[in-house]
């Protein structure tokens, strides 16, 4: 059935029928169609809250397809035009060493690679203390942060022990619950972290208005999806705001191949088959 849909001429045709200028269920990271919920929204302005008042390391924990990249990516966007902000996003922080973790932190922030880890610290550490002395603010995001290994965790404490009466460095660390673990390996900075936050499953009510919002960006004003058949589908992605987009990505195929104008139960049953 899906194998129809490789011309793209003729699914934007079809999707101009449903008043649609582009596909609004695209799983590919686009800042357009980023929605946050008021969930998702009070653990972004926390995690502002890390950065602008010099908080230090946070922790956002959350399942696979919660958002915890989308928000990783907001963030930079916001701060990456700030003229007295150093942000660096590193997109997956699988740190396979202490040394592993400096380099890729420093290379991030421009600093040349050293060949002992000594060197790469008292390299990244003058860095750090240069932009605290010109007032300027440095933003290290890490994601995937759950796959580095304990002994990376090391760099972050060297970049802790700076005695000054702000943070030096925000760290915010973005990962599935595992990561809990890997910081408790390592007291000292477990010790540092000065909030976790935890991005949740969206609700009912939020999960709808990200599918409307969805639509209003790609040029329909009205929902195509029943209520019931939406509550159904909800069910199923279990308020996973990726398996929500997943889901309503598979309903509009099936109404484009069936030339059909709106997502009913019976839809919703077909592509919820296992």
């Amino acid at each position: 059935m899906l194998s129809t849909l490789n011309d793209e001429e003729w699914r934007l045709a079809r999707l101009e029928r449903l008043g649609l200028k582009e596909d609004p269920f695209k799983l590919s990271a686009d800042p357009r169609y980023l929605y946050l919920g008021p969930e998702h929204l009070a653990v972004y302005r926390q995690a502002q809250g890390v950065i602008s008042r010099r908080r230090g390391l946070a922790l956002i924990t959350g399942e696979m397809g919660m958002g915890k990249s989308s928000l990783a990516r907001r963030l930079y966007d916001v701060y990456a035009s700030e003229p007295s902000v150093d942000i660096c996003y590193i997109h997956t922080a699988a740190f396979k060493s202490a040394m592993d973790a400096a380099r890729q932190i420093s290379v991030a922030v421009g600093i040349p690679t050293q060949r002992s880890l000594q060197r790469q610290m008292e390299s990244l550490e003058r860095m750090m203390a240069d932009t605290f002395t010109r007032r300027r603010n440095v933003i290290i995001l890490l994601d995937d942060a759950q796959l580095m290994v304990p002994e990376a965790l090391e760099v972050l404490h060297r970049l802790y022990n700076f005695d000054y009466d702000a943070k030096v460095a925000q760290v915010l660390a973005f990962g599935q619950r595992e990561m809990a673990a890997v910081f408790e390996t390592n007291k000292a900075v477990n010790a540092r972290v000065f909030v976790r936050l935890a991005l949740p499953p969206l609700t009912l009510s939020s999960a709808l208005q990200m599918v409307l919002f969805r639509l209003q960006v790609a040029g329909r004003s009205e929902p195509f999806i029943d209520d019931d058949a939406f509550e159904l589908l909800y069910e199923h992605s279990q308020g996973v705001p990726r398996e929500i987009i997943r889901l309503c990505a598979l309903a509009t195929d099936y109404l484009l191949e069936t030339d059909g104008s709106t997502i009913n139960l019976d839809v919703v049953r077909e592509v919820t088959k296992s």
